[in-house]
């Protein structure tokens, strides 16, 4: 949670914290792994190791190289950055698309009807990831595919949106009481 809150700190309010994140499962970047993997270092500097030994070539390798690195770091961002944080006040939904670009929804717990998963296939079952949609009062549903343990996180969700309304229900009763106490009080003065 720390590295959520280091990270995401520009989304947060002051004294917000971030009691859960889901993210999208590793399987998002998988694919992507295997092509900078192969194409970025295996295919060159195999190629290179072969007997293609010359100082050109070896540069021409490095740079290949380091730019399937940063291609490999910019899919990585983008898959850790594309978020929910489950704050102590609210839901932030984050969708990174950029360096330079972000959009972050603050979805109130209060606004929350309801929040649903779905796990289809046979992979999906066994890496346990799956689809979450977040049924808001609005009428817009916000999604996130492929999500990492959706049941777990539905749960999460559901646990701290309970706690939430469950703590501010009991403080409008002590507002309630106090406001009540007043005018009582202020009634006798007046007798």
């Amino acid at each position: 949670m720390i590295i959520e809150k280091l990270i995401f700190s520009k989304h947060l309010e002051k004294g917000e914290n971030v009691l859960y994140s889901v993210h999208k499962h590793w399987v998002c970047i998988f694919k992507i792994a295997l092509e900078v993997g192969f194409f970025g270092f295996v295919v060159p500097w195999g190629i290179y190791i072969l007997g293609f030994n010359s100082n050109l070539f070896l540069w021409t390798v490095v740079i290949w190289s380091s730019i399937a690195f940063l291609r490999y770091l910019y899919a990585l961002i983008d898959w850790y950055a594309d978020v929910w944080l489950v704050t102590d006040m609210s839901i932030i939904v984050i969708e990174w698309r950029g360096f330079f670009s972000n959009a972050a929804t603050r979805i109130g717990y209060e606004d929350i009807e309801g929040i649903a998963y779905d796990i289809n296939g046979f992979w999906p079952t066994v890496l346990q990831y799956g689809d979450i949609t977040l049924k808001v009062m609005s009428g817009n549903n916000l999604d996130l595919k492929k999500s990492k343990k959706p049941k777990k996180a539905e749960l999460m969700i559901t646990k701290y949106q309970d706690k939430f309304l469950n703590d501010r229900e009991m403080q409008d009763a002590g507002n309630l009481k106090g406001l009540l106490s007043q005018m009582i009080a202020h009634h006798m003065r007046q007798k």
